[in-house]
């Protein structure tokens, strides 16, 4: 929140507005995270036919994930007053720019990834491969046409849409760092897995400064469908064909550092508010917030440990 807007809007109404969006929040976490936990295990329990027919459960769970995150992120822009064309307006961004976002956003992504799959795999966490918001790279699921394309397309439309795209510019009016990392800590949080956490975390933060300097999710949305599509194909990839991946890694990280110090690799800084403190505290100090993170946090400990 900038000088102006805190004299512009009382912190009643900030306090009001914070509170709306967590609420938001918590019918997204609802619909998309914890409706289809209970609904799957209520199949389950009845032995429904639903769970053998692989087309028909992926597609059930494909309206889950469409209507949950679409409609609660929708009214959350009427409430926040963001204009669609805010969101997805045409961007100017060169191919050699959007090219050394890229390379540079894959191996800060792919590192994090595996320093964090190292520190858990200590405590005896297993490791896990950062996918979208409520999917998963499992064996059983790669090779259904339906699911791999809800895991690639579909996941990296919704999150974009609704965290760059929504949330970030619902909270940007209050300062933009504030935003970014609000925007960031809650997308990590919601990908319901401790190992992807840390690198969700700086996935946020990335793909935010894109949205943020060039105003719009197209460029994240191309950025972020490549980087599913990446991770799928070293997922299905034949063992025989590992070492050459292995290679291509090492490549893509010696482009990113020639990018990074030839100055090709334009840093997004985001200036900082020095009213910033007031922000989260009014942020992070609302009932519905907390409830919204603690839901998420909880439901990421019930599924990994229960």
């Amino acid at each position: 929140m900038t000088n102006t807007s805190v004299k512009k809007l009382s912190q009643k109404t900030v306090k009001r507005n914070f509170s709306t969006i967590g609420l938001f929040l918590i019918v997204y976490i609802l619909f998309v995270m914890i409706v289809p936990y209970f609904f799957n295990y209520y199949l389950q329990q009845i032995s429904s036919t639903v769970l053998e027919d692989e087309f028909l459960n992926y597609g059930i769970y494909f309206l889950f994930m469409v209507l949950g995150t679409v409609l609660p992120f929708f009214f959350m822009r009427l409430f926040a007053k963001v204009k669609a064309k805010k969101i997805i307006r045409k961007v100017s961004a060169t191919f050699v720019d959007l090219f050394v976002q890229t390379i540079v956003f894959f191996t800060i992504c792919i590192a994090l990834t595996y320093v964090s799959n190292i520190i858990f795999n200590r405590f005896g966490i297993e490791g896990k491969l950062i996918a979208g918001i409520g999917f998963s790279y499992e064996e059983k699921t790669l090779n259904n046409p339906l699911y791999v394309f809800m895991l690639v397309v579909v996941s990296a439309l919704l999150e974009e849409y609704a965290f760059r795209g929504v949330l970030l510019n619902s909270l940007s009016r209050y300062g933009k760092s504030f935003a970014l990392y609000a925007t960031s800590i809650i997308f990590a949080l919601a990908h319901n897995n401790l190992p992807e956490m840390i690198p969700a975390f700086a996935m946020g933060i990335a793909l935010g400064k894109t949205s943020l300097r060039y105003k719009s999710i197209q460029p994240t949305i191309v950025i972020h469908i490549l980087f599913n599509a990446f991770i799928y194909g070293l997922c299905v990839m034949p063992s025989s064909a590992v070492k050459y991946m292995a290679y291509g890694l090492v490549a893509i990280c010696i482009i990113a550092f020639t990018l990074i110090i030839t100055g090709r690799y334009e840093k997004i800084s985001i200036q900082q508010s020095r009213s910033n403190a007031i922000v989260n505290r009014l942020f992070y100090s609302r009932f519905t917030i907390i409830l919204a993170m603690l839901l998420m946090l909880g439901y990421t400990l019930v599924i990994m440990f229960i």
